[in-house]
């Protein structure tokens, strides 16, 4: 029997991360979670920060970030995978995005909490001082 449970337990740690998250909530306390935001796929402002982000897909990985784009009513993943019970309207409504802003990108912590946003692309030098500078972060690296 204790033989069993322990083959269980160790499954279930070997599998955990491979299960996909439902929703954000689901990556809490896991990644931090950079959205962006804009009106259509043509948008030069998400091409633009897309291109910043993807120039080192390492310091995204080692900081544990997944990047979400949200196009017009399309959600894709830029680096990680996006949750599969999330859309872009729920995303739109939870952050609050605004249609008519041609980009936001917007940085969430860990936590949940939202941690930085911006309506411009921003180098990614910007973005990882942020997460750098949270506590977690600053716990990762202890």
């Amino acid at each position: 029997m204790l033989r069993t449970l322990l083959a269980a337990a160790l499954l279930a740690t070997v599998l955990a991360p491979a299960v996909r998250a439902q929703t954000l909530d689901d990556l809490r306390w896991r990644n931090r979670i950079l959205v962006l935001a804009s009106a259509d796929a043509a948008s030069p402002g998400m091409r633009e920060q897309e291109r910043l982000l993807l120039t080192d897909r390492s310091a995204l990985a080692e900081r544990e970030l997944v990047v979400l784009a949200i196009e017009g009513q399309t959600l894709r993943a830029v680096f990680g995978k996006a949750p599969a019970d999330e859309t872009a309207e729920t995303l739109r409504r939870r952050f609050g995005f605004d249609p008519t802003i041609p980009f936001r990108a917007v940085l969430v912590g860990k936590d949940g909490g939202v941690k930085w946003s911006a309506e411009a692309p921003a180098p990614l030098t910007e973005i990882n001082a942020v997460i750098d500078a949270m506590p977690m972060r600053r716990a990762d690296r202890g």
